[in-house]
């Protein structure tokens, strides 16, 4: 694919995944809990975005939200072995700065990530484990909209396509977890795209639908779920 190619298709991705993932500002909610309100998303102490080689050439050319991310700390060289291959980890300007027409797709899609079964089918949306106590989001899975959900669908069907590379690293990872989740003896909590919330037995893979009511909060979103406050409605 030409440059030109590139630069059109990630154009098109961003236009396509362009909504925001709640009719709610989520960032206003983690923020209250992270050091100096700054939304965990954001937070790029917590969480280094990642984008694709092609995708970062486009942006470079493009904005001037993004440089290269790096650290002097021994500790994090650990996160370059673990990004997928092909991409470059950066950093951004700052939430108070953000141009959302630019975000990268793990911007786009955090705190979420494409599942996929043993035979490859893209399942639906799995959360990133590590961020339950951060992320308001995972506490309050209900808000995501199936506008988003779509959405999310799309674009990964359309980076699947172009980069096959990608999807089979979301299915090793996918395959991964799954060990994980047989070894701690731990259901999948997946939303699909038909907006269900499902539960998946990691060993058969078989998944069966609950309600959102029946599902777990974590930190201090465990206690703040609970509580409506006379500006906001429930949840």
């Amino acid at each position: 694919m030409s440059d030109s190619q590139e630069r059109k298709f990630f154009e098109d991705i961003y236009r396509i995944f362009s909504s925001p993932l709640s009719n709610i500002d989520c960032g206003e909610k983690c923020g209250a809990f992270n050091e100096y309100g700054v939304p965990v998303c954001c937070d790029v102490s917590l969480i280094v975005p990642s984008a694709y080689r092609a995708e970062w050439d486009y942006l470079k050319d493009v904005t001037d939200l993004w440089q290269p991310w790096r650290s002097s700390n021994p500790i994090d060289a650990d996160l370059e072995d673990d990004v997928q291959d092909g991409q470059v980890l950066l950093k951004c300007l700052g939430y108070r700065q953000c141009q959302r027409q630019y975000r990268t797709m793990t911007c786009r899609a955090f705190p979420f990530f494409p599942y996929l079964d043993s035979k490859g089918n893209f399942l639906g949306l799995m959360y990133f484990q590590e961020y339950r106590e951060y992320c308001w989001i995972i506490s309050n899975l209900s808000v995501v909209t199936p506008t988003y959900k779509a959405e999310f669908q799309q674009a990964f069907n359309l980076l699947f396509n172009q980069y096959p590379e990608s999807k089979e690293s979301y299915a090793q990872f996918s395959s991964y977890l799954r060990k994980e989740k047989a070894i701690s003896d731990d259901k999948i909590i997946l939303l699909d795209f038909d907006d269900n919330v499902l539960l998946l037995d990691p060993d058969s893979e078989i998944s069966y639908q609950v309600t959102y009511e029946e599902l777990e909060s974590f930190g201090p979103f465990s206690i703040t779920k609970d509580l409506n406050f006379p500006d906001e409605d429930p949840i």
